[in-house]
């Protein structure tokens, strides 16, 4: 024993900083367990250490023959302990303590019987009770999560007296949250089936505002993100078309004309003509290209004979 004044390590340190598989392994202890750091994991790797460190001295003095004397009183002393925690089986020996692995020392703390015994809902949660002062073992206030648990007293955990967790109808109650999301998931079943219904009762035809498939279109046109007024049998395709009964145009706007046929041009006042990239007026069929024609009927570019 050291000096009473003075803290001492409970637990020793792995020699190796650096080795992947006892790493992960420690890892996966506090993530099953709930626990803080490694700092609580090397604490049950020291217990499981010891023990097993007394039961190979002991056993090597059972090859010269029986027990007796102080290491047969050592013996069962570290029998009785280890099977009043429930580590060991009421027919262990000597030789199961060898088998013991440091699992079967952190399942016997308090956070983990909390969790298992349903006082709370997750590890992280019986962690927290326990810190806070809400679990009570025979009465007694248990403030450490490490807290060794022997075997009556698993029987005997419950809130504190003075905690608000005592009464049952605290929201924290595990039974409280259970019935919390059980309203939940059933609030969401009954939107869902509510919203399936609505969108049943349209229809065949609650698709779009006129029948179309994202357009708006007139008594009879088709449309692609279009919008088209006024055209008994427009078809248009990215583009707007007003005043014309069978009006064809690709990205262009058409007005006044009632047989135009236009890429990328306007044309206005003519009732046949054709152009690409140019602009004819006054012109009955004129066709140019790259040229504007103005009150010719049929000018090509030549004199006429009078001219001659």
């Amino acid at each position: 024993m050291g000096y009473p004044g003075k803290n001492t390590k409970s637990y020793d340190t792995p020699r190796h900083p650096w080795q992947a598989a006892r790493m992960a392994e420690e890892v996966g202890h506090i993530k099953t367990y709930g626990l803080r750091n490694k700092r609580e994991v090397w604490k049950a790797q020291t217990l499981l250490r010891n023990y097993r460190r007394s039961a190979m001295e002991m056993l090597a003095d059972v090859t010269e023959g029986e027990l007796t004397g102080h290491v047969k009183q050592k013996s069962d002393d570290i029998l009785t302990k280890l099977k009043r925690y429930g580590i060991l089986s009421p027919e262990g020996g000597l030789d199961d303590i060898l088998a013991l692995n440091t699992r079967n020392f952190l399942d016997r703390r308090l956070q983990t019987q909390v969790y298992r015994q349903g006082f709370a809902n997750t590890l992280r949660q019986a962690r927290q009770f326990i810190t806070h002062g809400h679990i009570a073992i025979e009465a007694k206030k248990i403030t450490v999560p490490g807290y060794m648990v022997t075997k009556e007293e698993e029987l005997k955990i419950e809130y504190y007296l003075n905690s608000p967790l005592k009464s049952e109808s605290h929201v924290q109650r595990p039974a409280q949250i259970v019935q919390k999301e059980i309203a939940q998931i059933e609030e969401v079943l009954e939107d869902r089936r509510r919203g399936r219904g609505r969108r049943g009762g349209g229809g065949a035809g609650g698709r779009g505002r006129s029948g179309g498939a994202g357009g708006r279109s007139g008594p009879a046109g088709k449309g692609s993100g279009t919008r088209s007024t006024g055209g008994s049998a427009s078809k248009s395709s990215g583009t707007r078309s007003t005043g014309s009964p069978a009006s064809k145009s690709s990205g262009t706007r058409s007005t006044g004309s009632p047989a135009s046929k236009s890429s990328g041009t306007r044309s206005t006042g003519s009732p046949a003509s054709k152009s690409s990239g140019t602009r004819s007026t006054g012109g009955s069929a004129s066709k140019s290209s790259g040229s504007p024609s103005t009150d010719s009927p049929a000018d090509k570019g030549t004199k006429t004979p009078s001219e001659k």
